[in-house]
């Protein structure tokens, strides 16, 4: 590794010893996993991570006299011949060398002092002299003189541009691009940087590079992991992020929402949206799985998140007992743990599409619909009350509606069943819990059943609804009047089974249809709550002693569907008219098959469940879903014979109006215009359905996202006994470790909002640092501190402390501003040094920790498809929206995902130009992730990673020469090529050269390609069926305008080109 040049030089003579720096991390690595702060795990009662402990008598001695090595038990041990006394133990698996055995006895003989960690102590702002050089430079160049080193030459500008926009958009420059800028370095000099950089940074892709880094920190994917690994919708938080970063959002703002949005005062839907990112765990959906153990491992997933990507912290290591090296105990840590404790969730949930708690997320085109047709709803209904006002009911109006009734009687649709509850006939198909008469009152329809407290429960025998058989379309409609002191949430009609334990499988097993808070809720449930369909009306208003019609539908399921039955096929009709829901669970999965169990009319299963207090009439079930306008004439054929009969007649003016209710009258005077031919009245109604349509079309289009939101009732969070959900031990309150990273700010609530306004207060240690040493990472490969991941004690030493210190100041003085940091870097002399390397270089600095030249690093995954895909003119450039599946080799999941026809068990290949988008929006499979991604070292997103491994190997050039995205991309590429309008190969070939590496190439590289593109003319002129074979590779049709052999031929080359490492490489 070449220690001796990445950190600062070990002391010599008398020169005093760092601790953080030389000793610590011996200790660390050989002492303290023995004798650390893990008392549980504590050898000889001896703790060498203080110096309390260090010094402490032993029994006549100590491990730590300072200044005494001859006396210090602890330099005795390490240099013993004696294998019973030597330390570390001979089978420990660790030894020191003998320099390290030198540093602890120096570091004794000078005293033996301890140091608090680096890490854990504020940053302060060096004082410099920058008016001459950039403050990176400054001290890069300070570490570089003292190392007897320079900076190296600066890259071409074409070199530094392509440098720059791969590491601040993904994509590389055009032609036209490295043009213009090498033109404009040659009239504005330094100034043309600084435009090359804004314009990269007010790209809107600059959003996307910044968020493909940040879906591996927030362990993103498509899909919930664990066995099932079924599809979620998570899409809008990933839009959320490229948003922010193209906005240029504070990051204290941008940490705050992501943590806490939900708890911000009124908070908006994009602030909701923003939580997503402590719900992109995986969510486990196998039956029979404990509820409690999972909801634990989804909070313990959030605490090692949170505590990664903000405080550089393996928080998770504390879990099952006190931190081995850092000072986090197992209570700081379930104190962290209470934090994220106190969600809306269940353990086991997202077995065919979204976990709660979840909410629908309109994006902004959708909103933008949204706000317009809610607003020509809102004018239109004003515009029929206007036009129905002061008109008074006469009796020949109640003639017309009487026509109108009539005339309605042709289209009433046929029920497979229905109950009036008056002739005995139908009483056959019912059950009475008791020998109690059926309690019946004055109905739409002649009688309607009353349901009670006190009267006998109602059931329809289980051989005669069909509902149980929910594989078809149905629809469900009846008449409700509720009394006045009906309960808050009562059944209407329900079949579901809640006897059993709500762990079990088959809890809430059934259909349910409920009467809550004056709305309608529908809920069809494999296992309820999770595993439903749940939908709640929002505007129903159904109030005390007025009769109201229900219609519930359910459109069917399709002959190709998958296991999930989505929420949208459910449509919930008052009043003849379909209205907007609330979905409040979204997961069920097929249908309950047929049970036999009774229906009851206005009580259920449940055992300490409320009764229905009021009345239910014409309860009727039809074997399809209605049409719409047959639910309205079902409805309006009922109303108006119930209207009818209600008011009576007299001449000329009804005198029995006040009979009527002001929705009756309505009904009457619209059945009256309708029957009249009223065409202001039908203009109006045309123009209400179709915006009413509209909506609800709109409406079952809008994604949802799951969301942090907080539970009414905190749940107590417990230190678990060696991390097991089930060993409670002493209870805890939310807090964080105060003593040795921060105090809690003043005022802060201790919530989430509190946690992030901690974790971005003036005084915090690690977050600012952590921050800007990861997009430090992003520039040059490796992180001032390598381990980024990890600021702890068993954390690499910063190769260039007071940059890091300086850069956090900063960062924090400039109101968090993530673009300022990053141009910085960007423009330093630093960052544009060429990364030509020398052979006594490489011996001496194979990592480039002392930064004596450019980053010359291979492109990630994403960067490096999406840059074939943008110079070849492929790229779809489309900017958010849902995931999609490029090609993938087919069979790729036989045998590897579960059997089950859940959504996400089939690759089914997107439709059109969505094959081309950037890879940051490619469908991400938790267990499988698409191959190509990880064959380029993507994480599979399992957990938190901040780090990718960066590797070369022989099938990453196999992938680029064979899958077909890049052959298609090297086809598509020489059709551009082919189509300029130069006929020179030389030409033609140094074009595509550029664009692929940033510089024309040299004579010796042109003609090793030139070359290559003759004998492959050859090849293909004498092997016709290869290069139509070769052509046909990809969706796209290749281009008709050349010959076959050629255009195979320049494709050849064009893949030689993408795969040159040059091209693959950020160099």
């Amino acid at each position: 590794m070449g220690a001796s040049l990445t950190l600062p030089t070990l002391a010599q003579g008398e020169e005093k010893l760092s601790f953080n720096l030389e000793v610590r991390p011996i200790l660390s690595d050989n002492c303290f996993h023995c004798h650390g702060q893990d008392a549980d795990q504590r050898e000889a009662d001896l703790r060498l991570d203080t110096l309390d402990g260090a010094t402490s008598d032993l029994g006549g001695y100590a491990a730590l006299v300072p200044g005494d090595p001859a006396e210090s038990e602890l330099y005795l041990r390490i240099t013993s011949e004696f294998e019973d006394e030597q330390m570390p133990p001979p089978d420990s698996n660790r030894s020191l060398t003998d320099e390290q055995r030198e540093t602890l006895r120096l570091w004794i003989e000078q005293g033996g002092e301890y140091d608090t960690h680096w890490a854990f102590v504020p940053p302060e702002k060096p004082e410099i002299d920058s008016s001459q050089v950039s403050p990176i430079d400054y001290f890069i160049g300070e570490r570089l003189q003292k190392e007897g080193l320079d900076f190296a030459p600066s890259a071409a500008p074409g070199i530094w541009l392509r440098r720059a926009s791969l590491d601040l958009t993904g994509l590389p420059p055009t032609i036209g691009d490295l043009n213009a800028f090498d033109g404009a370095v040659s009239t504005k000099g330094e100034k043309a940087f600084e435009e090359a950089v804004d314009r990269l940074l007010d790209s809107p892709h600059f959003g996307e590079r910044l968020a493909a880094d940040w879906m591996d920190a927030s362990r993103y994917a498509d899909t919930h992991g664990f066995n099932n690994d079924s599809s979620r919708s998570m899409w809008r938080w990933r839009d959320w992020v490229i948003d922010a970063f193209n906005a240029n959002m504070p990051y204290d703002q941008f940490i705050k929402e992501q943590l806490a949005g939900d708890l911000l005062p009124d908070p908006s839907l994009e602030q909701l949206i923003a939580t997503g990112f402590n719900r992109n765990h995986g969510i486990n959906s196998e039956g029979g799985i404990i509820e409690e153990e999972y909801l634990v491992e989804y909070v313990a997933d959030r605490v090692r998140t949170v505590s990664m990507v903000w405080l550089g912290l393996t928080a998770e290591c504390a879990r099952c007992h006190d931190h081995k090296y850092d000072p986090m105990t197992q209570e700081d840590y379930y104190r962290l743990f209470a934090f994220f404790n106190n969600v809306t969730e269940f353990g086991e949930d997202g077995r065919v599409a979204n976990a709660v708690p979840m909410i629908a997320s309109p994006t902004r085109e959708q909103r933008a619909q949204l706000e317009s047709l809610e607003t020509s709803l809102k004018g239109i209904t004003s515009s029929q009350e206007r036009y129905l006002q002061g008109r008074e009911i006469t009796n020949g109006m109640i003639q017309d509606a009487g026509k109108r009734l009539e005339s309605l009687g042709n289209s009433i649709p046929e029920p497979v069943w229905q109950i009036g509850f008056t002739d005995s006939a139908e009483n056959e198909i019912l059950e009475l819990s008791c020998s109690d008469a059926l309690s019946t009152t004055k109905g739409v329809i002649d009688n309607a059943f009353e349901s009670s407290s006190e009267g006998p429960k109602v059931q329809i025998k289980a051989d005669t609804i069909k509902l149980e058989e929910k594989t078809h379309a149905f629809t469900l409609a009846f008449w409700a009047r509720p009394n006045e002191n009906v309960s808050d949430n009562v059944p209407l009609i329900s079949n579901s089974s809640f006897e059993a334990e709500p762990s079990s499988s088959n809890y809430g097993y059934g259909w349910n249809i409920r009467l809550v808070g004056g709305e309608i809720e529908i809920a069809f449930a494999k296992r309820y709550p999770a595993y439903a369909a749940i939908l709640r009306t929002r505007s129903a208003k159904i109030r005390a002693d007025e009769w109201r019609h229900v219609s519930v539908s359910f459109t069917g399921r399709k002959e190709d569907d998958n296991a999930y039955t989505p929420a949208s096929r459910f449509r919930i009709h008052i009043d003849g008219e379909e209205v907007r829901t609330i979905v409040r669970h979204d997961g069920l999965q097929d249908f309950p098959k047929k049970m036999d169990r009774s229906t009851s009319f206005g009580s259920d299963y449940f055992s300490n469940g409320d009764q229905f207090e009021g009345s239910l009439d014409e309860i009727q079930q039809f074997d399809r879903a209605l049409s719409p306008d047959e639910i309205r004439s079902l409805f309006e054929h009922q109303a108006l014979s119930h209207i009818i009969a209600k008011a009576g007649r007299a001449e000329p003016v009804l005198q029995n109006a006040d009979r009527l209710s002001q929705r009756e009258q309505n009904r009457i005077l619209s059945a009256y215009l309708i029957q009249y031919s009223d065409t202001e009245w039908q203009r109006l109604q045309s123009i209400r359905g179709r915006t009413i349509n509209a909506l609800l079309d709109l409406d079952r289009k809008i994604p949802t996202t799951m969301i942090m939101q907080e539970s009414e009732e905190r749940r107590d969070t417990f230190v678990l006994s060696r991390g097991q959900y089930d060993a409670h031990g002493e209870r805890v309150d939310a807090g964080v470790p105060e003593d040795w990273i921060a105090s809690w700010p003043k005022n802060a609530p201790k919530n989430r909002l509190g946690l992030a306004q901690w974790l971005t207060q003036p005084n915090q240690p690690l977050t600012a640092r952590v921050v800007v040493n990861r997009f430090w990472q992003q520039f040059f490969g490796i992180g001032l501190v390598k381990t980024s991941e990890d600021f702890g004690i068993q954390s690499e030493y910063p190769s260039h402390p007071e940059l890091l210190d300086w850069l956090a100041v900063e960062f924090q003085e400039s109101g968090w501003d993530v673009k300022a940091l990053l141009k910085r870097i960007a423009l330093s002399r630093t960052y544009r040094q060429e990364s030509r390397i020398s052979t006594e270089m490489q011996r001496k600095d194979p990592e480039n920790r002392l930064l004596a030249r450019g980053p010359r690093l291979r492109l990630p995954a994403e960067s490096i498809r999406d840059q074939a895909l943008y110079i070849s003119g492929l790229l779809d450039g489309q900017i958010g929206g849902p995931s999609v599946r490029p090609y993938q080799p087919e069979g790729f999941y036989d045998n590897t995902v579960v059997g089950a026809n859940y959504p996400s068990t089939k690759w089914i290949e997107s439709e059109g130009t969505d094959i081309y988008r950037r890879s940051l929006y490619t469908f991400w499979k938790r267990t499988v992730p698409h191959p190509l991604m990880t064959t380029f070292d993507t994480p599979d997103r399992e957990v938190c990673s901040v780090r990718r491994s960066r590797t070369n190997t022989p099938i990453q050039a196999l992938a680029v020469m064979n899958a077909p995205i890049f052959v298609e991309s090297a086809r598509a590429l020489a059709e551009a090529i082919l189509d300029s309008p130069s006929d020179s190969d030389s030409v033609n070939l140094a074009r595509a050269f550029q664009l692929a590496t940033g510089r024309n190439p040299d004579s010796q590289e042109l003609d090793t390609l030139l070359s290559a593109l003759e004998e492959m003319k050859d090849s293909f002129k004498n092997a016709p069926e290869e290069a139509e074979a070769y052509l046909m590779v990809g969706r796209r049709p290749s281009s008709e305008k050349h010959p076959e052999w050629k255009l195979a031929a320049y494709t050849t080359v064009m893949s030689l080109i993408l795969n040159l490492d040059e091209s693959l490489t950020k160099g």
